[in-house]
Formats: C-alpha cells, structure tokens, sequence
C-alpha cells in the first residue's frame, strides 16, 4: 500500500466509516491509531502542527570563548 498524506487519510477514514467499515477495520486497513480514526471522524481536517520551539545551536558552547576575544581586542 501507498503512503498517503495526512489530509488524504482525514478524507478517506470518514468515507470508509459511513461506508459500513468498523473502527477496527479502518485501523488495521490505514495502519493507524484508534485515536486517529477518531479524531478523522470527528474533524474534517487534521489538527495542525505544533511548533516546536528552536533548539540549541551548536555554536553557543563557544559563545563565551568567542565574546571574550572579541572584549579583549577591540
């Protein structure tokens, strides 16, 4: 089977449920969580995504090194 985009799972989970198909059916069928079977039948599109926040850079370890250097020959 094909991987599907996220917005094209949301469309079809709805779809096979009032076509008959049981939750379970649907998991098994997409690979899915009960969770996501649910939310797509609850929803009409899927949630966005959260931001996540920055992470450290690998420069900031060097940071103080670097500050000093530049404190010491103007």
């Amino acid at each position: 089977m094909s991987q599907m985009s996220k917005v094209e799972l949301y469309a079809a989970i709805p779809r096979d449920r009032l076509d008959g198909m049981a939750m379970r059916e649907i998991q098994r069928k997409d690979n899915v969580s009960w969770r996501t079977v649910r939310k797509a039948v609850d929803s009409v599109r899927p949630e966005p995504r959260k931001k996540l926040p920055p992470g450290p850079s690998a420069l900031d370890q060097y940071k103080p090194v670097t500050d000093g250097i530049l404190r010491a020959d103007p």
